[in-house]
């Protein structure tokens, strides 16, 4: 089953755009890198570029799943 789709916002134009968490297991994200110890296994980092044609920069994502998430379980 396929990781559903997520409707973000660039964070430096605040226009919203769609992506596809790469798993269910990753399913936090974050525009800065996590904090080591905060994630559980590997942070998977993809680039995107703002699809508004006024910003079009670069945007990194790092999708991770959170140590707290585990703790629960």
């Amino acid at each position: 089953m396929a990781a559903s789709k997520l409707l973000l916002r660039c964070p430096y134009c605040d226009y919203p755009f769609e992506v596809d968490p790469p798993d269910r297991l990753h399913f936090a994200y974050s525009f800065e890198k996590p904090l080591r110890g905060s994630f559980y296994g590997e942070v998977i980092k993809k680039e995107f570029v703002c699809p508004n044609l006024k910003c079009e920069k670069q945007i990194t994502i790092y999708w991770y799943a959170p140590i707290s998430y585990f703790d629960r379980i």
